[in-house]
């Protein structure tokens, strides 16, 4: 049965054909891709402007280093993954620039990204009230108010990300062969708000969002990209 992971390993098999490869995750978190990309592998270097996260990281075995990608320096590298970072960095030019510097002629850049821009009412509704619910049975911590107006309220808490229509803007200028596909993101930013870490919960949540996108009832919030360094 697909489920939310081995959808995204899919993609990284496809994005990171062969190796083992030189891999900069740059903003890797808490390091679960990092760990990931370690298992099958390849070489790599995992960064994250948060002392936090890079403390969290290496607690769970990945080697990470606390960096700004707008200020790293390094021997290029084959592929750079950026996994739910992008959209938190700035500026986006200097970022991108410097992702530009660091992978080589050649190299793959594979993003895995929020395009909270592309939400309509019916996804800032759809979130909100399965998180109240959620909240509401004592699975998550998420504000469990009705929302009167989840569209004002969706847009009010993420101003300060970048939208998408930007990052696929500033990375089609900069690279070539721009492979994106449309995602299911709600349930993925759900999951980072439950307290039991159920996965059939969070695998029954993107089955359904996957259903509605495909029924065009609700639109994807999340794009995977797969570029190539000129």
């Amino acid at each position: 049965m697909e489920t939310m992971d081995n959808h995204q390993s899919a993609w990284l098999d496809e994005a990171l054909p062969g190796g083992p490869l030189r891999v900069l995750d740059a903003g890797c978190g808490r390091g679960e891709l990092a760990a990931e990309l370690l298992r099958r592998g390849h070489d790599v270097t995992a960064i994250d402007v948060s002392a936090q996260a890079v403390e969290a990281a290496r607690a769970a075995g990945v080697p990470a280093r606390q960096a700004d990608l707008a200020h790293y320096y390094d021997a290029p590298f084959d592929a750079i993954v950026m996994s739910l970072s992008l959209h938190h960095m700035h500026p986006l030019d200097a970022v991108l620039e410097g992702v530009s510097a660091l992978l080589k002629r050649g190299g793959t850049l594979a993003v895995d990204e929020f395009a909270w821009d592309w939400a309509d009412s019916a996804a800032a509704a759809w979130f909100y009230d399965v998180g109240s619910l959620l909240a509401a049975a004592g699975l998550a911590d998420f504000p469990g108010e009705a929302v009167d107006d989840p569209v004002a309220r969706w847009r009010e808490a993420h101003v300060d990300h970048t939208p998408a229509a930007d990052m696929l803007a500033a990375i089609k200028d900069r690279f070539e062969g721009a492979d994106l596909r449309r995602e299911p993101y709600l349930s993925r930013y759900i999951a980072g708000k439950l307290t039991n870490g159920s996965t059939e919960l969070v695998n029954g949540l993107w089955r359904i969002e996957r259903g509605r996108i495909a029924s065009g009832t609700l639109p994807p919030t999340g794009f995977r990209l797969v570029a190539r360094q000129v």
